[in-house]
């Protein structure tokens, strides 16, 4: 089985006092079962308490897996994690620029994340674009968190199913991808656009700001349109994983 291939010698992983950069702890069934399906993501070691491996032995054949006790597993992600009893050790997928990442012809959309740092935020919103069909991410280098077990558990697995880029600087970028042909949204809540005015664009990248700070200044200019989502006048404003869903259905 391919996973073979990409998990390390699970004991010396085991001894290791120190993780190497880069390098986390993922836990939870279905962070863990969607990076061993995963080509682009190391897996190198593998750890489940025994009724777990029982349990899910036919998605883990062919996978090198090292039976545990739960403090092992504590130890190695502290002691409020729901870990349902598997972790592994891998390497981050992220990537450094937005060249590495592959666009494709015709229709495609882009997400730019800007001045979101929960990780739990960006795990949802990564779970909401996937679930509509979009595959591509950018996050700031100098605001946003490295991968880590806490995205990739809010997440639910959808982690691998995305190609995300960790940039040093997002106007650059952006310049990058209207040279590409995209046109850019920021959603804004004093937008003067609606998604109508937006759904049809055949390339689009949607920059999603802070639910309190918004996008930054100098990333708002670079837009092509602001675009607003009409809420209650008696709400101020929507958590960023939840504004960012319904844009994602909305240009599904």
């Amino acid at each position: 089985m391919k996973n073979n291939k990409k998990i390390g010698n699970s004991a010396n992983n085991r001894k290791a006092s120190s993780l190497n950069k880069g390098q986390y702890y993922m836990y939870g069934k279905h962070g863990v079962l969607a990076a061993l399906k995963n080509e682009n993501r190391t897996v190198r070691s593998v750890y489940c308490l025994e009724k777990q491996a029982r349990e899910l032995k036919n998605e883990l054949h062919g996978t090198h897996v090292e039976i545990v006790q739960n403090n092992f597993i504590t130890e190695k992600i502290g002691k409020d994690q729901a870990h349902q009893g598997i972790i592994a050790l891998v390497s981050s997928i992220f990537k450094n620029n937005i060249e590495e990442l592959t666009f494709t012809p015709g229709k495609d959309r882009i997400v730019i994340l800007d001045q979101l740092s929960d990780p739990q935020n960006i795990g949802a919103i990564i779970r909401s674009a996937a679930a509509f069909g979009i595959n591509k991410l950018i996050l700031p280098s100098d605001n946003a968190p490295e991968e880590s077990a806490s995205i990739a558990k809010a997440a639910c697995g959808c982690l691998e199913l995305m190609q995300i880029a960790k940039v040093t600087n997002i106007k650059n970028s952006i310049d990058k991808l209207k040279k590409m042909g995209f046109w850019i949204a920021g959603l804004d809540g004093q937008g003067k656009e609606n998604m109508n005015d937006v759904m049809e664009i055949e390339k689009l990248a949607i920059i999603i700001g802070s639910e309190g700070k918004g996008m930054r200044r100098l990333t708002s200019e670079t837009c092509d349109f602001l675009v607003k989502i009409p809420i209650s006048e008696q709400v101020e404003s929507l958590n960023a994983s939840n504004a960012a869903s319904i844009i994602f259905y909305l240009l599904r």
